[in-house]
């Protein structure tokens, strides 16, 4: 009998093997791992090409029917009688029976294929004789170095402050001049004669005469001298600019040293710092030896932990320095007020600091300077240091967001709540729990329930610890009113509330708390809550326990009848005449 294949449109038989065309089992292997397959759960047999010696494919044979796989580019087969196996969409003909099918292939497992014809299929794909283990390789393995952790989430960010002395060292190298000597050497024979003649060629300005633009009529010899430079060098001017640049030159050599320094000052403050002279914190003695300075190095070192500079004034330890005249003294000091005022107004932090910390030996001044400048670590160590206030230094670290320098400083000061605040920003909630705890127990020590409680709601978060703090304090009678009125206030829930009234009012009230509660009754009735007429009853009781020792309680009654006029004349008359009207 001679099978033939013939196509149509549909599958009569049972799905139960998929066709893979490929030589290569790598490719197999590559394909049925696609198609999500199990090895142990299929049985892979090769199928040889109609060449001698070459591979057509392989024939997947299926354990269960499975309608779901995602073939990709292979192709289903049929199976008939569990035997024989066809491709999809095509049917054998002649028809056979099961019963032939069996005695045709003798119970062997065959594939019919229109390209490769009727092949027995005998063995199984064994992959294990097909892998190939790698060749080893020793490898040197380099460990990378530990990494940095990086949270998900940064819930704060600090700065790492530098110990305060070598801020202040880097401080003083960054804002402090260089210091230099000035020339400054005495007149001469020979200059000062120079000096006279050129006083007599060119005018000088006078500014005590009209505005600082006004010059004084020219000299006669400096008209002389003028008339016959024009005459002889009318295109080159360069020998008179020469001599009123020598004139200048002279003039300010023959200047005293202060009208020098102050003259600097006001015309370039960043120069005149270089040859700045430092004036005594305790101010000037008046009177003594005669005063004398050169605008020299003033200082051989810029420590700011010992005074190698010398100051103008009383020098404690010696020196070249002597007694200022009090004229002299304020002008300069008041004029080192103005240059530092000034460099603050150009932003220049630094010098004007240096000017308040070197040269005025204001040391708060030249701290608030670099704070207004947001130098926060140098204001800081400036105040610890030399101002000795370690409240202003604290604030400076947290300004800079040198938190736990703050919290440090904090703690000497025993601000407990600050340093409370300062851990929860940065997000170390048992630390600050523990320092609120400290507030809340002195806060205790002091009656200031209301307050610890605020703090235990507010900043930590128990509301039940604030509500049984306030209970406390309205038991032991301390700041009683507010810390029931707050009991209740902070109750939201109408039926708690209640029971909480009835509690307080059957258990907790007596003699001498009852007027106490009674005022806080009258706050709770003003609400007009659904509480309103069970509130009024415990007033009417309250009023009639304790009318025999307060009769003046008895205009309580009007907070709870407003509208009864008449109520009010009765407590007016009860008050003028309680024996009389309790008889009636």
């Amino acid at each position: 009998m001679e099978l033939k294949l013939k196509y149509q449109d549909k599958n009569i038989y049972p799905l139960g093997g998929i066709l893979i065309k490929g030589t290569s089992p790598s490719y197999w292997i590559a394909q049925i791992q696609e198609m999500s397959l199990a090895l142990e759960q299929i049985k892979v047999y090769p199928l040889p090409d109609t060449k001698a010696n070459t591979i057509w494919g392989c024939l997947v044979v299926l354990s269960s029917s499975d309608k779901h796989i995602d073939l990709g580019r292979n192709n289903y087969c049929q199976v008939v009688n569990h035997l024989l196996f066809i491709p999809e969409k095509s049917y054998l003909f002649p028809s056979v029976t099961d019963l032939e099918i069996e005695k045709l292939l003798a119970g062997q497992i065959h594939l019919l294929h229109p390209e490769l014809g009727l092949i027995a299929l005998t063995e199984t794909v064994d992959w294990q004789s097909l892998m190939v283990a790698p060749l080893k390789q020793d490898v040197l393995i380099t460990e990378p170095a530990p990494s940095v952790f990086i949270p998900m989430q940064v819930h704060s960010f600090q700065v790492k402050p530098v110990p305060p002395e070598e801020v202040l060292k880097n401080f003083e190298e960054k804002a402090f001049p260089t210091k230099q000597k000035l020339e400054d050497k005495p007149l001469n024979v020979f200059e000062k004669a120079k000096l006279a003649l050129y006083k007599q060629i060119f005018s000088k300005k006078n500014p005590k005469e009209g505005s600082s633009n006004q010059e004084e009529a020219p000299k006669p010899l400096h008209s002389l001298l003028s008339f016959f430079k024009n005459l002889f060098t009318p295109k080159n001017g360069q020998w008179m600019k020469n001599m009123e640049e020598d004139y200048e030159a002279l003039e300010k050599r023959n200047q005293k040293a202060i009208e020098r320094l102050l003259e600097m000052l006001k015309n370039d403050p960043n120069e005149a710092l270089k040859y700045a002279i430092p004036l005594d914190e305790n101010g000037t003695v008046r009177g003594g030896q005669a005063f004398k300075i050169d605008l020299s190095k003033k200082w051989f070192d810029f420590s700011l932990f010992n005074n190698s500079s010398g100051s103008l004034g009383n020098h404690r330890n010696g020196g070249s320095g002597g007694v200022m005249p009090h004229d002299q003294y304020q002008q300069l000091q008041n004029q080192y007020h103005k240059t530092a005022e000034e460099l603050i107004k150009q932003q220049e932090y630094h010098k004007a600091a240096f000017v308040y910390m070197k040269l005025l030996k204001n040391y708060h001044l030249a701290a608030q300077t670099l704070e207004n400048g947001k130098h926060y670590q140098e204001a800081a160590s400036l105040y610890l240091k030399y101002a000795n206030n370690k409240t202003k230094a604290a604030e400076c670290y947290e300004k800079g967001n040198m938190t736990m320098e703050a919290i440090d400083i904090y703690k000497e000061l025993n601000q407990d709540e600050k340093v409370g605040d300062l851990y929860l920003s940065i997000h170390k909630q048992k630390e600050a729990y523990v320092h609120y705890e400290k507030v809340v127990d002195n806060y205790k020590l002091t009656g200031q329930y209301v307050k610890a409680s605020l703090l235990y709601r507010n900043k930590m978060e128990n509301e039940t610890g604030a509500q049984d703090l306030l209970r406390e304090g309205w038991r032991s009678q301390k700041d009683a009113f507010n810390c029931l009125n707050n009991y209740f206030n902070n109750i939201n829930d109408p039926k708690i509330l209640g029971k909480e009234l009835e509690s307080v009012y059957s258990t907790e009230t007596h003699d001498q708390n009852r007027e106490t509660f009674l005022q806080v009754l009258k706050y709770e009735y003003h609400k007009e809550n659904e509480h309103a007429e069970r509130i009024k009853e415990i007033a009417y009781e309250i009023i009639v326990k304790q009318i025999e020792k307060n009769p003046n309680i008895v205009t309580e009654l009007r907070e709870f009848n407003k509208n009864d006029t008449q109520l009010v004349k009765d407590t007016v008359r009860f008050k003028l005449n309680p024996k009389g009207s309790s008889n009636t």
